[in-house]
């Protein structure tokens, strides 16, 4: 695999069932990244699980040996405030289902959230983000603020993300039931957006044909990435297995086994 990493300058590495499975190192993923720093190449992490703050993230990821800034964590959170303050969206009256510390994240970025669910009339868009604790009050409010005219804002449409347990709900899993009760546009923040791509070459400051994105999920990593206009690699350490990659429409530049050196 050296061959093809020493291709490139700078990397789009996804986090669950690439570097992680239950916030626990996948095999190689530490040496991987000692390789990167090692010869000089840039990289950040981009994923579209948005339960913690980029700054979190990094935390986590410094305590089990990864080398990481908050800058280098890209999430569907930084693309909604990267949104936001461009003034595509306003920041008030926005209200948003998701856990309490991403709540306070957003806070903290001077973003006015409608603090009580029963105010779901006075909301102009709502953000949703599934978490551990999403609940059935969550689904009922949420869908309530779209029948009103509230816009939606998803961190994702993955339905599902890898666990040692196997695939379990994710965001898109949410929002489908929220479609189901009342059809309504959805604007996904995170991957395969074209925008959160554009974010994360933006935040490696190199050219698009200097990047490899690294990624197990075909509908989001890749063909988020094949979309952007930059090259992929398929890793086999989580969601997808090589039979179903053979099977796909959507195809990675690369497929490789794990990010053994």
């Amino acid at each position: 695999m050296k061959r093809i990493f020493s291709k490139f300058k700078g990397f789009i590495i996804d986090l669950d069932g690439v570097m992680y499975l239950d916030q626990k190192l996948l095999p190689f993923a530490k040496s991987f990244i000692n390789f990167l720093n090692k010869n000089n190449k840039k990289y950040i992490f981009l994923t579209n699980d948005s339960s913690v703050s980029p700054h979190d993230y990094s935390i986590i990821l410094r305590k089990l040996g990864i080398k990481c800034s908050k800058e280098q964590v890209v999430t569907p959170i930084s693309n909604f405030i990267n949104i936001i303050k461009k003034g595509t969206l306003t920041k008030k009256n926005i209200m948003v289902f998701s856990s309490n510390k991403l709540k306070n994240f957003i806070r903290k970025e001077k973003i006015e959230i409608i603090p009580q669910a029963n105010k779901f009339k006075d909301s102009n868009s709502i953000l949703v983000s599934g978490h551990i604790d999403f609940n059935y009050k969550d689904l009922m409010y949420a869908s309530l603020c779209v029948q009103n005219g509230a816009s939606l804002y998803a961190t994702s449409i993955d339905n599902s993300y890898p666990t040692k347990l196997g695939n379990v709900p994710a965001t898109g899993s949410i929002i489908a039931a929220i479609t189901k009760t009342f059809p309504t546009k959805v604007v996904n923040l995170g991957k395969p957006s074209k925008k959160i791509f554009a974010l994360g070459v933006e935040r490696l400051a190199l050219d698009k044909s200097e990047i490899l994105t690294i990624g197990d999920n075909l509908k989001t990593d890749i063909h988020g990435s094949n979309s952007a206009g930059i090259k992929s690699a398929l890793v086999l350490t989580g969601k997808t297995t090589i039979t179903m990659a053979k099977k796909s429409k959507i195809k990675p530049d690369y497929i490789i086994k794990n990010l053994k050196i």
